[in-house]
């Protein structure tokens, strides 16, 4: 799942969101982009779940569209 974080914007921003998901999946896989603002997370937390967790620990998160970059969960199938 990739996610858009409009406060994403230091290292300790960075720290402070892998926190806020690891709390509730000590086992995802995160990988922060600071210059796109977004992360990826892969894991058993459901979207839900991250978007929850993210807005608990004070950041606004959405679900980065498809086709959209780097850490795309696009599988290039509908040539888009």
């Amino acid at each position: 799942m990739l996610f858009d974080i409009a406060t994403l914007k230091d290292d300790a921003t960075a720290a402070a969101v892998t926190q806020a998901i690891l709390a509730r999946d000590p086992t995802a896989q995160i990988t922060v982009q600071l210059t796109h603002r977004r992360v990826r997370v892969e894991g058993l937390i459901t979207e839900h779940q991250v978007l929850d967790a993210l807005q608990g620990a004070g950041h606004f998160a959405s679900k980065a569209p498809p086709h959209s970059g780097e850490g795309s969960t696009c599988c290039g199938g509908c040539g888009g």
